[in-house]
């Protein structure tokens, strides 16, 4: 019996995820969700007439109306889905240390460094994962904010380590953001940082009567050295980036141009000075005169973003790159789905889920393969048993050409496995 066993996420138990994968469950569950229904409803998506008149559905030839129908409908759904794309990278980055956080705003730093598992909480899952007790613990906060809003600067992934605190900007690839949002990250993010630590004048944050400088207020808290970084993930080929790719394919011009436009304002401070540098690789090391403090500024390509984030050497793919089947197998399987849903009102999804309601056996079986997260030996007693008993409802006309009953229904099995777990 040719069946293959997927690598799904979604039929693994939620709760014995770690965290990493827990950013992805939900999603994909949603997606999943949505194609199960697209597979079994044919209302579930509709064309207006004009979509049907631009996307040509009136003039397709019949052969091939409801598959084209089907493709539109899947992919135009997937493509209007961005339900857990976003700030994906950042998050699953944090995810692998305890104090590491996203979207860290200047303002909300005491309450990052005072309350750092909450606040952590927060920016992976959003304010809407808190218990009412933790909301009140971060409203609470006992240090204000007194800066003006223009030096209230978001850093894209934040980090405390061994009395450090590491700023990171992500950039995706070494061609993501244009020439112009590369240099701008140097030009004006990092200057207004630098700035507001070397001008201790300038308070940014108040407790009681006593008013904190960015500098002071981190002295504070014991940490003597902030490293603050711009981090590019990937080359073009998806392959960790590099400083000769960033040179070849990206916005190295850039690196070089902002760089120096810092260099050029750190060395006319008269309160900050170079105490090491390597120019071919955009790194400095800062000293403040008057504090016992350290400012790391730089550039960091692929694999050396996690020893500068975590200090520990990392793998970019083995951190990042996850490879489950959720997500393709669903889309192309739900588009063979519809097509015969369009064109017979029938499916192997629909039957499935019509024998499950009225065999106990069955759904006992199903059953006993979701709580086994998927295993092998019981997906072939469930596509056992739908063949000895329901063969003849499975018809071959509902099976892609490029597939065998058994393998095809096999997928169905383990689709519907993700989608009710």
């Amino acid at each position: 019996m040719k069946i293959r066993k997927w690598n799904l996420l979604c039929i693994r138990k939620k709760e014995n995820l770690d965290l990493g994968h827990k950013l992805l469950y939900d999603p994909y569950k949603n997606i999943i969700t949505k194609l199960v229904e697209l597979s079994i409803n044919k209302e579930s998506s509709s064309f207006d007439p004009i979509s049907k008149v631009f996307d040509g559905l009136e003039s397709v030839p019949n052969e091939i109306k409801d598959y084209y129908e089907s493709l539109l409908s899947v992919t135009s759904y997937y493509q209007a889905s961005k339900g857990g794309r976003g700030k994906y990278i950042e998050k699953k980055l944090s995810s692998f240390y305890d104090k590491c956080s996203i979207d860290l705003k200047l303002s909300e730093l005491p309450n990052y460094i005072i309350n750092t598992d909450i606040y952590r909480k927060k920016g992976i899952f959003t304010t809407d994962s808190l218990t009412s007790e933790e909301k009140s613990i971060l409203r609470k906060n006992s240090f204000d904010w007194i800066g003006k809003r223009e030096y209230d600067e978001t850093i894209d992934i934040s980090n405390l380590i061994n009395n450090n605190l590491i700023l990171m900007e992500i950039k995706n690839r070494v061609d993501s953001g244009g020439t112009a949002a590369r240099r701008e990250i140097w030009t004006k993010k990092f200057k207004n940082i630098i700035s507001l630590l070397i001008n201790t004048n300038i308070k940014l944050y108040r407790k009681e009567d006593e008013e904190f400088s960015l500098v002071e207020f981190l002295k504070s808290c014991n940490i003597n050295k902030i490293k603050i970084y711009i981090g590019i993930l990937f080359d073009l080929n998806g392959n960790p980036a590099t400083i000769n790719e960033d040179r070849r394919k990206g916005f190295y011009s850039s690196n070089i141009e902002g760089f120096n436009d810092l260099k050029n304002f750190i060395s006319e401070s008269k309160n900050i000075k170079i105490i090491h540098e390597e120019t071919t690789e955009f790194k400095m090391v800062l000293v403040m005169n008057n504090f016992d403090f350290y400012i790391e500024i730089g550039a960091c390509y692929g694999n050396e973003i996690t020893k500068i984030l975590f200090d520990k050497d990392y793998s970019l793919n083995e951190l990042l790159i996850l490879k489950y089947d959720d997500i393709w197998l669903t889309l192309l399987t739900t588009i063979d789905e519809r097509t015969f849903l369009l064109k017979f009102g029938e499916n192997f999804t629909k039957i499935f889920l019509d024998k499950i309601k009225m065999d106990s056996t069955l759904r006992k079986i199903f059953d006993e393969f979701i709580n086994s997260e998927g295993k092998y030996e019981e997906l072939i007693k469930i596509i056992r048993y739908l063949i000895e008993n329901y063969n003849e409802n499975f018809k071959d006309i509902y099976v892609p050409n490029n597939y065998k009953k058994e393998e095809y229904l096999g997928n169905i099995v383990q689709i519907l496995g993700a989608y009710e777990s």
